[in-house]
């Protein structure tokens, strides 16, 4: 449509907001391209409206849906029809039109995030002796380790080598369109010091202890919010379902119309609803890559000393595709070796084994449905959350060993040994989980490897942040400088940085552990009262008032989501991940599953 892209050309400060949010989400699309795809959205969203809403009637007449036949009244009215897709335009328009903004937005939190980490890394470049330029177009080479920094790194580099621009003029430009003040800072006050030259290295030190402050004050506020978050899920999550269960049993009772409404609240309103909070902890949380994968890295080159002549193409390809064979029986033949290596090192692969296990609760039990479907998916979660705890907890003793490695590597370089000669001497001492990895790095070197791509082949098999950092200042600082003790000690610090704030989190989660599993506790209880006291009570009045059965199926049910939801939000509270929630999930269904079974003879 060229006349809404026509138009957005014609009137440039209607939108003025629009191209700066687009420049700070690094968007790369024109303005008045925007301002068209949101329109044809918009249009899109108000066709459609109206045929969803066509539909609803029918869909409500479907027992599992019945609770939409509560809009047919307001679906009566004609005017409906054409106000409701207006306004659903509207907020599509809307929606579009402020995306960029919402990008840069979380663009702002994950660079003012990994801003400790990237001071520490222009420090120890400083210290070995690169300037400034050096910095930032090495950085900006690093995105798979500083984020959005190095994107923000990439565009100085940019302006310096396409469009001609001198350093200080790239650092001003691209501060004005950053979507962080705290980068936008960094940059203006580095800005006259690159410009004299002078004490560069203690700009960045102050900066790397400066911003890793900042950073736990930021992590205490988001403590707190989360404190605040974890209350709500307790009255929403837990308070409500006791009042509807107690409402839906005296309906029951007095066999009323309106309980069908009552079991779509509780078995579509709690995942819904868990679902949603599940999202707005994700949005509100500091993104940290976890370092949660190995990364693997297979070159393959034709030596530069053999000619045509000598080997000719076709011989060359068939030595290639024998390598790419023998490499696939290799890897099959590691497989069949250590089975579950590649579980470990990608956990959703444990699904293999669940799926399997997840039909033996069908097979072997003679038990109601529901609680073979709770114990199947208790063993279709087992092995997946075994998997991923087990390589959480050892990539994390890996992470602990980082600190001391590093500073053991700087205190034998002070004496003068290169780091080839620290890293074997390093070896006589133990060194904890790290020291079969070392020991590869020493073989590599003692088979003829250069330094730099032993090095670089220890991050791509281990791949946990702190090494990663690490890594890249070392291998830098080493081609300007022999003496490195000084980036050794830098890269220690800023891994130990990282893991007193990440311990600092997880001795607040034992809060929100607590709170969440007492809260189910008590939901536990609270369906054992009515159960065990107040619906006997009920029968002996007379059985035709309350189908028990069904209420004490709608209470095991009730748990069971709630219990798996609630797993969920605890790990995505404590620990940043939903995957670490599943541990809590399979508890909670076991417990479900005993108190039922146990305590109630369900």
């Amino acid at each position: 449509m060229k006349f809404i892209r026509d138009y957005a050309r014609k009137h440039p400060e209607k939108y003025t907001e629009l191209r700066k949010n687009l420049k700070s989400a690094r968007m790369d699309i024109y303005y008045d391209e925007h301002v068209e795809k949101a329109f044809l959205n918009a249009v899109g969203i108000m066709v459609l409206t109206p045929v969803i809403m066509y539909l609803i009637p029918y869909v409500g007449k479907l027992p599992a849906f019945s609770v939409l036949s509560l809009l047919d009244h307001v679906l009566s009215y004609p005017l409906v029809y054409l106000i409701v897709p207006l306004i659903t335009g509207y907020v599509t328009y809307s929606l579009y039109i402020y995306s960029p903004k919402f990008k840069a937005s979380s663009r702002k939190t994950n660079i003012d995030l990994m801003l400790p980490h990237v001071a520490s890394f222009c420090y120890g470049m400083s210290k070995g002796g690169s300037t400034v330029y050096d910095i930032f177009k090495e950085l900006s080479g690093k995105v798979h380790i500083y984020g959005e920094v190095a994107i923000e790194a990439g565009y100085i580099v940019r302006d310096v080598e396409m469009l001609g621009s001198d350093l200080i003029t790239a650092m001003r430009e691209t501060s004005r369109t950053t979507p962080s003040p705290t980068f936008r800072e960094f940059l203006v006050n580095l800005a006259p010091m690159a410009e004299g030259g002078t004490n560069i290295h203690e700009f960045f030190a102050v900066k790397m202890d400066q911003y890793f402050d900042h950073a736990k004050k930021t992590q205490e506020l988001f403590i707190k919010t989360l404190e605040l978050i974890c209350e709500v899920y307790v009255v929403a999550f837990v308070a409500v379902p006791i009042f509807l269960l107690i409402t839906l049993i005296t309906i029951g009772m007095l066999n009323a119309s309106q309980s069908p409404f009552l079991y779509q609240m509780l078995y579509i309103g709690l995942p819904v609803g868990s679902i949603a909070l599940l999202v707005i902890i994700d949005a509100i949380s500091p993104k940290e890559d976890l370092g949660m994968k190995y990364r693997t890295q297979h070159v393959l080159k034709k030596s530069f000393s053999i000619t045509e002549e000598e080997m000719p193409y076709h011989e060359f390809k068939k030595m290639v595709n024998g390598y790419e064979k023998k490499k696939r029986l290799k890897s099959i033949t590691r497989i069949l070796k250590n089975p579950f290596a590649p579980m470990v090192e990608q956990p959703l692969y444990a699904l293999i084994i669940g799926v399997p296990l997840m039909l033996l609760p069908f097979y072997l039990l003679d038990e109601a449905f529901d609680k073979q479907a709770m114990l199947s998916i208790v063993l279709v979660l087992l092995p997946t959350s075994a998997a991923f705890e087990y390589k959480l907890r050892r990539l994390s003793k890996m992470e602990k060993s980082i600190p001391d490695f590093l500073r053991r590597l700087a205190e034998v370089n002070e004496i003068g040994l290169t780091i080839k000669d620290a890293i074997g001497m390093i070896l006589r001492s133990d060194i904890g989980i790290l020291s079969t990895e070392v020991k590869r790095i020493w073989l590599d070197l003692e088979w003829g490897t250069e330094m730099k791509e032993a090095l670089v082949r220890f991050e791509n098999r281990v791949g946990t942040p702190a090494l990663r950092r690490a890594v890249t200042l070392i291998v830098k600082a080493s081609e300007v400088n022999n003496s490195t003790k000084d980036v050794l000690l830098i890269a220690a610090e800023d891994a130990e940085n990282m893991m007193s704030m990440r311990a600092m989190r997880f001795e607040t989660s034992f809060i929100y552990l607590s709170t969440v599993y007492i809260a189910f506790g008590t939901f536990l209880y609270v369906c054992y009262s009515i159960s065990m006291e107040f619906l006997p009570s009920v029968v002996s009045m007379g059985e035709s008032l309350m189908n028990v059965e069904e209420v004490v199926s709608t209470m095991f049910l009730t748990c069971g989501v709630l219990g798996f939801f609630a797993g969920l939000v605890t790990g995505q509270m404590a620990e940043g991940r939903i995957m670490s929630g599943l541990k809590h999930s399979i508890i909670c269904l076991l417990l479900t599953y005993a108190t039922f079974t146990l305590l109630m003879n369900y």
